[in-house]
């Protein structure tokens, strides 16, 4: 009975354990579990990683009844402490996303998964206990390392060194570590070294500890932790796998069938042509690795891309894929690319290793950017986005000479504009059959099932005369331009008119107050929604009457104060409600979307097959997606017939939305509705203009 009360004390323990002399986790960890009931860890660096090794020792521990207190720094960014939304975020939120982001990318990797389940059953349970300990973005990280066992009789045995709470701290494989220990009945200076340890901890632990801030662990990530426990220790211990060598994170993924015939037809084509694919079938992934035996033999790949969300992630998809390709972006502030003779170097045939160039059209229309690139048929050009780059400014990068060409997108031909369709398919070639639509993507399980709900609202009697006067104008100015084949061209003027009268139904100003209304009525805490808006007065509008109605939303767009991407980044990690303009159509991944509001959509059959596909991403746990979209309809269309058009062009893209919807009867009534009207509810709109909108 009196061995078993004192506990430590029986443990024949050096003073030092030193890589390569000792094995820690067996001469030490885990003897001292075995005889603690609690274990004090403050550190540095903690991974569930180090439950690994540990093994059954940890899950016995808690099994009688032992706790754990950790404290440790979560790892931030040093752009995490800029202001983003309207104001500063607080830093433990901050810490919050990290964990969170930290806790997916373990759980979704084979060697860490169960080790971080455990780690959630342990918090479960009750027998971890953890604080975050943060300093002021000035003084670096909170990063010392101390470790204090008690047992039942109050014994202690303190350690302090460089190991760090993680596999590679605590595994004789791991880091070179030493560790120095102090026991408690040894009596002088082990016993006044290891009473100062522990009194060092309790100081953390209850925030009494001077340029140091404590922090409870945030809800929100125990929340997501915790869906990931075992059910009990007992199931915890029964899947119990062995201690492995962790090994570093692959992010080699094999191509799916529709990815690997994709690329088998465009090499049929003469490897050129265009992958005319939805949104969520990995359009990137597709054609980095069409690119991949170029770059093995040492030939350059052009990426274009139309922003700079999506040359940012590009260049992380390239580093990725091909983490031997040596990477040089350009524009959207990266202007290395001007340096004397680095595009020509890196786009030169007669280099070795595998090479990409990803820039913006912007940027590759230019003729500084032309002439510095070594064009031939050496060269491999991938255009994302395509139908952007059939713009008249941006088709300049059509000028550029390339053997391979690949262009990808959703929706290739642009709206309303035949012209720059026809640059596009001369450029690349024809579409590389077969197209995978967005009905393709969600049967194959690539995106989530969806149900649609219209909403319709009027326009207001100004609004009604100026939407007209523009139809008067309109037609007009196409009698005038009617050539003699009886064919409409049009002219920049109607095509301004077009996009002016478009935008009177964009901006309805009934809108911001519908879009409270439905936010107000199916708004659920934690739940993430997107509210697309036609521009910043709009969106201002829209957040000024949630607001009113209780709800703090959270803005994102180009002209916004804060740091975009850490907006983004938080309303990934915790939804809430995201109001933003064209600059989320293309290419921005936001998988935590579950609803989505579309206030200001067009007729453009991309807008919103691109507005859909954002709110269909996969992601855990999420298995249906909800679009509400404004419908914007004439108070009468015996008394307004010159609205007829404005609800005509309404009604089908509504229809488009629903056709794919489970709720089925959404669409049923909207063709009811078009029959009524007198019109084909299966035909196309009328004549509209591709639109460059504010981002």
């Amino acid at each position: 009975m009196l061995k078993q009360k004192q506990g430590l004390a029986n443990l024949n323990l050096q003073t030092d354990y030193r890589t390569g002399s000792s094995d820690p986790i067996m001469d030490l960890y885990a003897p001292c579990l075995h005889q603690s009931i609690l274990y004090k860890r403050a550190v540095g660096y903690f991974r569930s990683s180090v439950y690994l090794i540990a093994g059954t020792a940890i899950i016995d521990f808690a099994r009688r009844g032992g706790k754990i207190q950790l404290v440790c720094s979560p790892e931030l960014d040093a752009n995490d402490t800029e202001t983003i939304r309207v104001g500063y975020l607080k830093r433990e939120e901050i810490a919050s996303a990290q964990l969170i982001d930290e806790i997916e990318r373990l759980l979704a990797h084979p060697d860490t998964k169960y080790p971080t389940r455990v780690l959630a059953t342990l918090v479960t349970v009750g027998a971890l206990e953890i604080k975050l300990a943060i300093r002021k973005p000035s003084q670096g990280l909170y990063h010392e390392k101390i470790g204090v066992f008690i047992d039942e009789a109050h014994n202690r045995v303190s350690f302090i060194g460089s190991a760090n709470e993680s596999w590679s701290g605590w595994h004789p494989q791991g880091n070179f570590e030493s560790i120095e220990v102090f026991c408690s009945w040894r009596h002088s200076i082990e016993e006044e070294r290891s009473a100062r340890h522990e009194a060092n901890f309790d100081n953390l632990w209850a925030g009494n500890t001077p340029e140091v801030q404590t922090l409870p662990f945030p809800d929100a990530v125990r929340h997501c932790l915790c869906k990931e426990a075992f059910g009990s220790l007992d199931e915890a211990e029964k899947n119990l796998i062995p201690t492995p060598v962790p090994t570093a994170r692959t992010n080699k993924r094999d191509p799916l069938p529709h990815q690997i015939n994709a690329i088998e037809s465009w090499r049929q084509q003469g490897s050129r042509g265009i992958f005319e694919h939805a949104t969520g079938s990995g359009k990137t992934f597709t054609a980095l690795e069409a690119a991949r035996s170029h770059l093995n033999k040492d030939l350059p790949v052009l990426i274009l891309v139309p922003s700079r969300i999506l040359l940012e992630q590009w260049n992380e998809e390239v580093k990725t894929e091909l983490p031997d390709a040596v990477i040089v972006l350009a524009g959207a502030g990266h202007n290395r690319w001007k340096r004397p003779g680095r595009i020509k170097g890196l786009s030169t045939p007669h280099a070795t290793g595998p090479r990409v160039i990803i820039a913006t059209m912007q940027t590759a229309a230019t003729d500084a950017f032309r002439q510095c690139l070594y064009q031939g048929s050496h060269l491999m050009l991938i255009a994302d986005e395509v139908h952007q780059v059939g713009s008249p400014y941006n088709s300049q990068c059509l000028q550029i000479d390339t053997g391979h060409r690949l262009g990808l997108s959703a929706t290739p031909k642009r709206y309303g504009d035949p012209e720059g369709t026809a640059k596009i398919f001369d450029y690349f070639g024809s579409v590389v059959p077969p197209p995978i639509t967005l009905s393709d993507a969600v049967k194959s399980g690539r995106l989530v099932e969806y149900e649609y709900h219209p909403h319709s609202i009027r326009l207001t009697a100004d609004e009604a005369d100026a939407w007209k006067t523009f139809t008067r104008q309109i037609g007009i100015e196409i009698i005038k331009l009617n050539n003699s084949e009886g064919e409409t061209k049009l002219s920049d003027r109607i095509k301004m008119l077009l996009i002016q009268r478009s935008r009177i139904a964009k901006k309805a100003s009934g809108k911001p107050r519908l879009a409270a209304q439905i936010i107000k009525k199916y708004y659920e805490a934690g739940q993430g929604w997107l509210i697309y808006c036609e521009d910043v007065d709009q969106l201002r509008e829209t957040m000024q009457q949630l607001k009113l109605e209780g709800i703090d939303p959270i803005e994102y767009h180009t002209r916004m104060d804060g740091d975009k991407d850490a907006t983004l980044d938080w309303f990934r990690k915790f939804g809430g409600v995201l109001v933003s303009i064209k600059c989320l159509d293309e290419g921005v991944d936001i998988p935590a979307v579950s609803h989505a509001l579309i206030l200001a959509s067009s007729q453009n059959p991309r807008q919103f097959i691109q507005r859909r596909g954002r709110v269909l991403r996969t992601a855990t746990g999420k298995h249906l997606a909800i679009i509400h979209d404004a419908i914007v309809v004439p108070v009468s269309v015996d008394d307004e017939p010159e609205q007829l058009s404005l609800l005509k062009s309404e009604l089908l893209r509504a229809i488009e939305f629903s056709n794919s919807a489970l709720n089925k009867s959404a669409g049923a009534e909207l063709r009811q509705i078009a029959r009524e009207m007198g019109f084909d509810p299966e035909e196309t709109g009328d004549i509209g203009i591709e639109e460059e909108e504010e981002s």
